[in-house]
């Protein structure tokens, strides 16, 4: 009988120790792919297309990310020079920094009248997200 309940009362025990937490570190995670797959969940639920990943946009994003992130400063610098690399006359973009979660940035995308508009903008079909540091780049073309 006193087995039993010791091995009872380990049985019981054993949910509260498997019930901690499991944090993985920011790298494991694959921010740009959440973050495309809300955009992409946004954009149906709109009544859009859902953006495909184009890997020269992504190259593009990453190279804005990374030029940030060196510079330590969000901007939308060279813009223009992007959207002609891409080989479209329509592109948009946003910008992030310091947002731990892409769940979190996409809502304040949301929240922000150009932000928004850009995400949902019809015409756009081809996409680039890219991560480096803290620094995030949504790109995304005709």
């Amino acid at each position: 009988m006193k087995s039993k309940l010791v091995v009872l009362l380990a049985l019981l025990s054993l949910p509260a120790c498997m019930a901690q937490p499991l944090l993985l570190p920011r790298e494991n995670l694959d921010y740009s792919r959440i973050l495309l797959e809300q955009i992409n969940l946004y954009r149906m639920n709109n009544g859009l297309n859902s953006l495909r990943i184009d890997p020269v946009l992504g190259q593009l994003a990453k190279e804005h990310s990374s030029h940030m992130f060196q510079r330590k400063r969000i901007s939308h610098r060279n813009f223009d020079e992007r959207s002609d690399q891409a080989g479209s006359c329509l592109c948009v973009e946003n910008v992030g920094w310091n947002y731990d979660s892409p769940l979190k940035l996409f809502d304040d995308w949301q929240r922000s009248r150009g932000h928004n508009r850009n995400m949902l903008k019809m015409e756009i079909t081809r996409v680039g997200i890219a991560e480096t540091g803290k620094y995030v780049t949504f790109f995304a073309c005709r």
